[in-house]
């Protein structure tokens, strides 16, 4: 019997099976298939090296010397030249550079795909109006520093015309892939920009490197690793700013003065020693655009007030004069790249800070509007030790996650302290695995106040003097544990609590809990989500109490806590708004005239909710909306919009509509053929 008289079936079969493989690609979280976060993932250090990077010990008897010699440099080998007071490598290679050029620079111009190496040798360059070690055009440049030396490479503070157009702003200003590693040391000074700038990757793995900028300590556009690097650094804005990934596998970071600490996109620690004293926040996962502008310095806003943001304005007014037209050429272009990046950015580019280990302490004395840990996104912490220490005053927040978009901060080990300001504290989040305590004492505790936790028998499990005031403290470590007592101490104050849940908010004061559907703030004004009129996830308590917007499309009541709300008598709302039907205003305020609810809101439960206390945030209030059945009022999104399907997903989809197609030609030309 001929197999062809089945085939129609078998095609019908292929059909459906393509049909079913679209939908999964299309709607494969709706039905159950989960989506696993790189930053969840369990990661190492090795993968991020190559054994290339690692070598700081390469062997040098065949590589070209070059001696300098203040203004000129004798050169033994080949692939290199010197002229108009610089050194010019050409070829792929070893080389070997000793001695002081007092005013140029080392520049690496070879083809797109050589690979050069570098030993400095107790190296000094000087250039005044340019990066003292350039890579115009290679493939990686690996620059080992020779053990037991000192190198240093010091800029001037304007760079020429053709500098800037080019896009130079660092020390050391590379086009392409740059690793630093050996075990000697190198000084970074200059006084334009940037200390190391890098247009791809830049990996440092050995080394003791300091870096005394008025921009970034390191600016890099693809990715920074750090790792067995002892690096210092003096920033003028961003120490270590990445538009995409920072990853620090160990080493020892200090960064004693900036702007802000690390700031990318996504920053990973796996291990290492990383201690940073801020002007602002310490990490910064905030979707990797650079603020500060072309000039290298960051915007400065209401926040910044005294002479240090005057002086700086005054610098940063007098280096783009100083550029003239190329500056304005580099800021439009910085401009338009900063937002084509916005655009393109997928759901694989989210932000986030990912812990697993080291020890980190950030340390911020003088912030007004300042966080120790700022994620746009989500925040995982599963190892190290974390110290956060930022002064209560202004809206200062030691932990500040992407909760009113969705995102997490999530424990599930290692050790935290974070003290800041009550006003803004977010707790960890539900989701998180070790027991956690937001703990908001009565008083503000000034700075050197000692913060223990003791358990029921009255053993210390951690302590800390913690440098700053602070009126919130957010406290994990592995020994806390569901139903087991603890007492916090705070200098002569103590308050004990049984924890009752995985993460706990405590204290007469307590703030912001992480937000589910928009928790409330500073004490409790909850939008809730949910159709029915119920919670979101985590909600926030405290001394301030606004309305609560049930969400309920049936008019049955939302549960109430038991806050305090306000008095509003004598409160003026602003003019042209009115309130919604059925919905009445606090005691003593009235709706402007004017404003309208939205209309898909017409319907919805809303009313009043009085402010929570002991971190619970407060509820909607009683539902004033009619019985009307909640489909009228309220939209659900059961599909996916073609706009959201990312490419991979787009190159699935033709591969099915392939199939289909495929299936379809088979079938007729097979219904044809006599059997």
């Amino acid at each position: 019997m001929s197999t062809h008289r089945y085939f129609d079936k078998i095609c019908i079969a292929v059909m459906v099976f393509a049909l079913m493989l679209t939908v999964l690609f299309m709607n494969g979280e709706k039905l159950g298939i989960q989506t696993v976060s790189a930053a969840e993932e369990e990661v190492s250090g090795t993968e991020y090296f190559t054994a290339r990077d690692l070598d700081g010990d390469w062997d040098t008897s065949q590589a070209t010397v070059i001696s300098l010699e203040g203004d000129s440099a004798r050169i033994k080998g080949q692939g290199a030249y010197a002229g108009n007071g610089n050194v010019y490598i050409t070829g792929a290679g070893y080389y070997v550079i000793t001695g002081t050029l007092d005013d140029g620079s080392i520049i690496v111009d070879a083809y797109q795909t050589s690979d050069v190496w570098i030993l400095f040798d107790n190296v000094s360059i000087t250039c005044s109006d340019d990066a003292a070690l350039q890579v115009d055009q290679a493939d990686n440049l690996f620059l080992t520093l020779k053990e037991g030396t000192v190198n240093t490479l010091t800029s001037g503070a304007e760079y020429t015309t053709e500098a800037i157009n080019d896009g130079s702003g660092g020390v050391i200003y590379a086009h392409d892939d740059l690793t630093i590693n050996g075990s000697g040391s190198l000084i970074i000074t200059g006084e334009y920009k940037h200390g190391i700038e890098c247009n791809d990757e830049l990996l440092l793995t050995g080394g003791q490197i300091t870096i005394d900028v008025p921009g970034d300590g390191l600016h890099v556009n693809d990715s920074i690793r750090i790792s067995n690097t002892d690096l210092t650094i003096n920033a003028g804005d961003d120490a270590i700013h990445c538009d995409m990934e920072i990853i620090v596998v160990d080493g020892n970071i200090l960064i004693e003065s900036c702007y802000e600490g690390l700031e990318a996109l996504q920053i990973t620690v796996l291990d290492g020693s990383i201690t940073i004293y801020p002007e602002d926040d310490g990490f910064n996962a905030n979707g990797g655009t650079d603020l500060f502008g072309a000039m290298g310095y960051h915007t400065v806003s209401d926040t910044d007030t005294g002479a240090a943001a005057t002086d700086q304005s005054a610098e940063t007014a007098e280096l783009t004069e100083a550029a003239g037209s190329a500056g304005s050429t580099e800021t439009t272009a910085a401009a338009t790249q900063n937002n084509a990046a916005d655009d393109t950015q997928t759901q694989d580019e989210q932000p986030w800070i990912n812990i697993s280990g080291g020890e980190i302490t950030i340390i911020n004395e003088n912030g007004r509007d300042a966080d120790g840990l700022d994620s746009n996104g989500d925040i995982y912490i599963s190892g190290g030790t974390v110290l956060i220490s930022v002064t209560d005053s202004g809206s200062n927040s030691a932990i500040d996650y992407g909760s009113e978009s969705g995102g997490v901060c999530e424990i599930s080990g290692g050790t935290v302290i974070a003290c800041g300001s009550s006003s803004m504290a977010e707790a960890f989040s539900s989701s998180s695995t070790q027991c956690a305590i937001l703990y908001n004492p009565d008083s503000s505790a000034e700075a050197g106040t000692m913060f223990e936790v003791l358990d029921d028998a009255g053993n210390v499990l951690i302590s800390w003097e913690v440098p700053c005031s602070f009126s919130s403290v957010n406290v994990s470590i592995p020994e806390l544990s569901v139903g087991s007592t603890y007492t916090l101490t705070v200098g002569e104050t103590s308050e004990t609590l049984t924890l009752e849940e995985t993460v706990t908010a405590d204290g007469a004061a307590a703030g912001m809990g992480g937000m589910g559907a928009m928790g409330g703030m500073g004490g409790g004004f909850g939008h809730h989500a949910a159709a029915d009129g119920t919670d979101g996830t985590q909600t926030m308590g405290g001394g301030f109490s606004r309305p609560g917007r049930g969400m309920q499309s049936e008019g049955t009541d939302s549960a109430e806590s038991t806050g305090t709300r306000p008095d509003f008598a004598g409160m003026e709302p602003p003019e042209g708004m009115e309130m919604p039907e059925g919905m009445e205003p606090p005691a003593g305020m009235e709706m402007p005239e004017g404003m309208e609810p939205p209309t898909e809101m017409e319907n919805a439960g809303s009313g009043m909710g009085p402010g929570g206390q002991n971190g619970n945030g407060g509820h909607g209030g009683q539902g004033m909306a009619s019985s009307q059945e909640a489909d009228s009022t309220q939209a659900v999104s059961t599909g996916t919009a073609l706009s959201d399907l990312d490419a991979g997903t787009w190159v699935r989809l033709g591969a099915s509509a392939a199939m289909l197609a495929a299936g379809l030609a088979a079938a007729l030309l097979f219904r044809r053929r006599p059997a």
